[in-house]
């Protein structure tokens, strides 16, 4: 409110107070609070990182009023490190602390935390449209998956090894590859800078919830001893890794021994070897969080709570094995092929040939860790954005707040041929099938287990 307060005197003391109550109630049915909330959490990420990591530099990014409807990956690799990420570490912290002493002050955090995650969504065109949003989250899944088994610059594993330059830093070796276009020279930050970034601070932080997790299950009022909860979360955390770890070396076998032959007969293999181990991991994560809501007797808050410090301890796990055991990244994706198809001798490593294979170990594992959030994160914000899709008239009512035209005004959505209008129509139902699947075995995790917890207890 008080961000808002200059622009309502101004309003009031040169057009009235029915001029400055308008202006005003068009701010905020445009949702410039959330822009706030969403602005200031940019700048705080540029300030933060310029100071951490250096390489600040002016980016012109025009001045033009956005008009054309962005796709959901796109925007999540540009505004996930600044913005989502932090926004639904939040969201779940507030999960846990509503579920254990809910106040009405909590709704500001709320509104907070959702403003953080959903404001690239809630202000990009059109994104309310129901044929755009299936077509949307078709793009999610080939944005996902693609860049394993030949070279695309639009994919996760793109958007996760820029991710991590900014602590390996690139080789200075060039082999000329199409590939290595795709990714803009960063300095590497010094090793003391990665030291407390990277290692120290996400380690305090999750020794900081490892105790609040002992503490909240220490308080017992009956006489019952109880198993270590340190033991308990240690090996929820690990077990995951553990299993990524196994996955990717059975994976790493098969493909260097017969993963030549495969690929000669089946373009997709390398691939379909990458989608098979991070399903593994997907379904690990969850098996694991499903074990912990078991052990803690079917209950939410304390549940919640493990969960959140297990991924602070997976997470400063991860930086840890990204600041220590990987070395500068090669410009080229030759190795994260490699890995898949086996086919190691085409790289232009020269004598790093015998090494690299272990470094790639290690960057396979925290893939595995990072791909499982993403791949969580990016279905629990689907899940939230396909509420207002399904309500008849939102997307115009989300257009006429976003640019205060009156409907009659509003900007023509394109004009298709016949041709694209059925392949839509085809994709459409196609990935309409397949969101309700996933969503819906994502969604039975979480109620059968509530359904079900009486006979779960009779065990």
């Amino acid at each position: 409110m008080i961000a808002f307060l200059p622009l309502f005197m101004h309003e009031l003391m040169d057009r009235g107070a029915w001029k400055a109550f308008i202006r005003l109630t068009k701010q905020f049915l445009s949702l410039s609070p959330v822009f706030e909330v969403f602005s200031t959490q940019i700048y705080r990420h540029s300030i933060v990182t310029s100071l951490t990591f250096g390489g600040a530099r002016y980016i012109a990014t025009g001045r033009g009023f956005a008009t054309t409807r962005i796709s959901f990956p796109l925007l999540f690799s540009r505004f996930a490190g600044p913005s989502i990420y932090m926004g639904m570490r939040t969201l779940l912290m507030l999960t846990f602390i509503s579920l254990t002493m809910w106040v009405p002050h909590l709704l500001y955090f709320l509104f907070s935390g959702l403003a953080l995650a959903l404001a690239p969504f809630a202000f990009n065109p059109h994104q309310f449209s129901l044929y755009d949003f299936i077509i949307d989250y078709r793009e999610f899944l080939h944005w996902m998956s693609r860049g394993n088994s030949k070279t695309h610059a639009n994919s996760w594993i793109s958007f996760c090894r820029m991710s991590r330059t900014r602590v390996t830093g690139y080789r200075k070796k060039i082999l000329g590859l199409p590939s290595e276009k795709y990714l803009d020279d960063s300095a590497k930050a010094g090793w003391q800078v990665v030291l407390f970034s990277e290692i120290i601070w996400p380690c305090f932080m999750a020794l900081i919830f490892v105790i609040a997790y002992m503490f909240m299950n220490s308080i017992n009022n009956e006489y019952v001893v109880k198993p270590s909860m340190l033991i308990r979360i240690l090996h929820v955390t690990f077990i995951p890794l553990l299993l990524n770890a196994m996955v990717l070396l059975t994976g790493f076998m098969l493909s260097f021994f017969y993963g030549r032959k495969l690929t000669g007969l089946w373009q997709k293999y390398p691939a379909m070897v990458a989608a098979t181990v991070h399903a593994f991991a997907v379904l690990g994560q969850i098996a694991t969080f499903e074990y912990l809501w078991f052990l803690e007797n079917w209950r939410g808050s304390s549940t919640i709570l493990g969960i959140i410090t297990s991924m602070a301890i997976q997470r400063a796990f991860v930086k840890s094995i990204i600041a220590t055991f990987l070395s500068r990244e090669i410009k080229n994706d030759e190795t994260n092929r490699a890995w898949w198809s086996g086919k190691w001798w085409y790289t232009g490593l020269g004598q790093h040939i015998m090494t690299h294979p272990l470094r790639e170990f290690f960057a396979k594992i925290a893939e595995c860790s990072l791909f499982t959030a993403d791949f969580l994160t990016c279905h629990i914000l689907f899940l939230i954005l396909a509420i207002p899709t399904l309500i008849p008239g939102f997307d115009r009512i989300h257009s006429i707040a976003l640019f205060w035209l009156k409907p009659s005004k509003q900007i023509r959505p394109p004009l298709y041929s016949r041709k694209i209008q059925m392949e839509r129509r085809r994709v459409f139902y196609k990935y309409g099938f397949i969101y309700f699947i996933i969503m819906g075995c994502l969604l039975s995790t979480i109620f059968i287990p509530l359904i079900y917890k009486d006979i779960f207890f009779s065990w």
